[in-house]
């Protein structure tokens, strides 16, 4: 029986009305899709920002490739994330059609 893949949800967060309703979404289709998905909504209310960032660079690293939502490019800790990735070798994605098929080469 193979593992699940885990993939870690990126995107913008701080100044975004209801910014959890685009990482829920991504998550209930990367679980229908068999994938395990961390995303940084699940974490609770009240740390800075820098305190964010040192709870999801783990989640990153434990994560087989990151899903990079709309508008992460507009996101100062997306777009980190997005340098950690590259800096790494995490392999990320823009859509999960495409994270399916970086993922099957696995």
């Amino acid at each position: 029986m193979s593992r699940k893949k885990v993939v870690y949800i990126a995107g913008p967060i701080t100044g975004v009305e209801k910014y959890w309703e685009p990482f829920e979404t991504a998550a209930d289709e990367l679980q229908a899709e068999g994938f395990i998905p961390l995303t940084p909504t699940w974490l609770p209310p009240g740390l800075t920002n820098a305190q964010y960032m040192r709870t999801c660079l783990p989640m990153i690293d434990s994560a087989d490739a990151v899903l990079f939502l709309p508008g992460w490019d507009d996101s100062k800790g997306a777009r980190l994330e997005w340098l950690y990735c590259d800096y790494i070798g995490k392999p990320n994605c823009m859509t999960i059609n495409y994270l399916k098929e970086v993922l099957a080469d696995d």
